[in-house]
Formats: C-alpha cells, sequence, structure tokens
C-alpha cells in the first residue's frame, strides 16, 4: 500500500529497521534471563557469535535510532508552537507513560516508553528553543551519556560483581524465577518489584544518549533532513564513512571486552564491565553510520528498503507486540522455553517475530489508517480516529 502523498517514506523505512535492531537486542531479556546473555547460552560458537553481533553491532545502535526518529516526529506535532499543540503532546507524552508501564509490568521490562516521557517533557522545553541552544543541548546530553558510565565505572567496581545480576540480586533473581515457571500474575508482580531497578538502570545507561538524540531529531525535522535523501547525499556519504570507519573497530573490540569473561568461572571482570561501558558511549558513532549508509541506499534507489515501512508506519503497535509474542513464546505461562535455548535461537526467535509482525500490519493497513495503538493514542491526544477502508482504496 502507497504511503499517504504528505507522509515522509525515509522516517518510516529507518523506524523499521531500529524495530528490528531492538528486538534482536530485547529477545535475550525476553527470553534467556533478565541480565540478557548468560553463560549458557553462549555454549557452541554460532551462539557465542550471534551474542557478540548483538552486542557490538545492535545494542544501544537502535535505540538511538528510534529515539533520533521520536524527537524527529515530535517536531511536526509541535511545529505550530501553539498551545493546543503543546497540549496534545503532553498528552501524548502520558499515554505513552501508560502503555509503557502496561508493557514494562505484563510483558516486558526493559520498556522504552516511560523513558521516552520524562525525556519528552525535556524535549518540550526546549522545541521552540533556536537552533543554536538545541546543538547546545545535543552536544550537552552526548557529552553526559558518554562521560557518566566511565565516571559510575570506578564506584560500581568497588561493589560485588554480581550485584547488579539475576543469580545474587534477589529481586532479579525472583523475576528470572518468575518467568521461567510462574504464573502470568507471578511474573506481572516480580517485574513491578522490579521496576524501580530496570527504569534507573535505564536511565543512567541510556537516557542522557535517547536525550540528545531526541534534540537532533527536533533539529533534523526543521531542516527536513530526511524529507528527500536525494537531496543529501554527501551527507549520507560522510556520516557512512566516518561512523562504520570509526564505530566498527570501536564496537568490535568493546564486544570482545565485554564478552571476555562469559562461560568462565571467573567473575565478571573490570575489562568486560568497561567493555559494556563501550559499546554504550561508543553506540552513537556507529548508529550515525547506519543513519548513512540507509540513507545512501534509498538515495541511490528510491524505492528499496520498501519491506520496513510498513513496521514503522506501525511503529508503537509493533514495538508493543514483538514483546507480546515473545513473552508468550517463552515464559512459564506461555510455550516454556525461557532460559532453556541458546543466543542463536533467542535472536532468531526475535527476527521471526519482527517478520510476522509484519505481515499482520500489511493486513491491517489495507483497512486502516493506523496501527490498533496508534489509533488509541490518536483517540487521547484529541486526533481524529482512524477510519475503516474498504479494500481496494
Amino acid at each position: 500500500m502507497a504511503n499517504p502523498p504528505s507522509r515522509q517514506v525515509f522516517p518510516d523505512r529507518l523506524r523499521g529497521i531500529a524495530l528490528l535492531g531492538i528486538v534482536a537486542v530485547n529477545a535475550p531479556p525476553l527470553g534467556i534471563s533478565v541480565d540478557g546473555f548468560t553463560a549458557a547460552s553462549l555454549e557452541g560458537p554460532v551462539n557465542a557469535v550471534t551474542a557478540f553481533i548483538v552486542i557490538a553491532f545492535a545494542q544501544g545502535k537502535f535505540y538511538l535510532l528510534f529515539s533520533f526518529l521520536f524527537g524527529y516526529s515530535a517536531a511536526f506535532i509541535l511545529r505550530q508552537g501553539s498551545q493546543p499543540d503543546r497540549r496534545r503532546f503532553r498528552r501524548r507524552l502520558a499515554g505513552l507513560a501508560v502503555i509503557g508501564f502496561i508493557h514494562a509490568v505484563f510483558f516486558y521490562i526493559g520498556d522504552i516508553l516511560m523513558t521516552y516521557a520524562v525525556l519528552g517533557v525535556g524535549l518540550l522545553a526546549l522545541s521552540r528553543s533556536s537552533d543554536r541552544a538545541l546543538r547546545l543541548a545535543v552536544g550537552i546530553a552526548l557529552a553526559v551519556g558518554v562521560l557518566l558510565p566511565f565516571v559510575l565505572l570506578g564506584p560500581l567496581a568497588e561493589l560485588d560483581p554480581n550485584v547488579l545480576t539475576a543469580p545474587t540480586n534477589p529481586t532479579l533473581g525472583a523475576l528470572d524465577a518468575a518467568l521461567t515457571d510462574g504464573s502470568f500474575l507471578d511474573a506481572a508482580l516480580a517485574r513491578l518489584r522490579a521496576l524501580p531497578l530496570a527504569l534507573a538502570a535505564l536511565f543512567v545507561q541510556q537516557g542522557a544518549m535517547a536525550f540528545g538524540a531526541f534534540c537532533l531529531g527536533l533539529l533534523s525535522a526543521r531542516h527536513r533532513v530526511l524529507a528527500d535523501p536525494q537531496e543529501r547525499k554527501e551527507l549520507w556519504q560522510r556520516l557512512a564513512i566516518i561512523g562504520l570507519v570509526v564505530g566498527l573497530p570501536l564496537q568490535i573490540v568493546a564486544g570482545v571486552m565485554a564478552l571476555s569473561t562469559h562461560g568462565q568461572a571467573a567473575e565478571p571482570s573490570t575489562v568486560a564491565a568497561l567493555g559494556t561501558v563501550v559499546v554504550f558511549a561508543t553506540a552513537p558513532i556507529l548508529a550515525a553510520g547506519y543513519l548513512g549508509v540507509l540513507g545512501w541506499v534509498l538515495a541511490s534507489r528510491p524505492h528499496s528498503l520498501s519491506f520496513a515501512g510498513i513496521p514503522g508506519r506501525t511503529s508503537l503497535t509493533f514495538y508493543i507486540g514483538e514483546s507480546v509474542l515473545l513473552s508468550v513464546l517463552f515464559c512459564g505461562y506461555g510455550f516454556g522455553a525461557f532460559g532453556k535455548w541458546g543466543a542463536f535461537p533467542v535472536v532468531l526467535s526475535g527476527i521471526l517475530a519482527w517478520l510476522v509482525l509484519a505481515v499482520i500490519a500489511r493486513i491491517w493497513l489495507r483497512r486502516f489508517d493506523q496501527g490498533p495503538l496508534e489509533a488509541l493514542l490518536a483517540r487521547w491526544t484529541g486526533r481524529r480516529p482512524v477510519e475503516l477502508r474498504t479494500p481496494n482504496q
């Protein structure tokens, strides 16, 4: 189905690809352990390589692209700067917070929507700022995002290396146990108890970076950076070259470091902790490289990447749907595969979930203008609700 004439193609396709990367990262906490990969899940070269690919090439990168697109989309709601528009955006943030809370408690503890709702308040405050002020905000946010994990690495190193992992943390251990063989209610209560810790970890690890991406997205929308990829070919080429040449080696080294003690008897080392910090601290470089590559591909072949357009148009429904499908597959109240599979089949399950939802979304959009959660959020914010259409429209 063709996009509406006024709708920009690149943001939808980029958002759809970001969702594919996000589900690859989210699948291990949904299917192996709340910690993600474990030593048992990495047994065998295929599983070990899968974990390395996810950590080095996906973790933290697609989340940033998704955050960038959140800011880009926000600009279209706030472009008039009127009080009704700002009120609608506040209602949108409140709606996302509620959906995020339900998502976190009943399906996936690592929800990002509540974080987006909180950070969105700051974006609203800056929405009338000059381009210069937004550039300054981007710089400060990214600097904090890079430096904060390194600053905290020292104090955290003084703690028991396992204090924030499921085997020794009672709250996280109880969550793993509930996901393994508990009822739906048991799992929900365990997620609820673990939610404050999960939110704090997400804010520290990725909050500043996400806010920087929000501001950069808002700034980019003002200048219609994604509107016509062919007009920005030089930008895409520069981003691709710099992002890949600098970002790939950093992520490869950091990924090796982050996995350095998995499968060994030794406790997680400072080297592994430093590797994880570097993975997130340098994620914006590789994320920029991905943006450049995708922009260049779309500029060269305007009809390419179309497979990702429909997931991108139903991104909220898609994001929640991925967690619903995987929680049913893995949790004890579903098919009960939690903690029983290696890294490869778990990540593959996430990719298959993306494909299944893409087929469902294509069928849905033959009849409706929006995904179901997008329509619900539109009603809540006061926009015209989605209308049923005949299949041949």
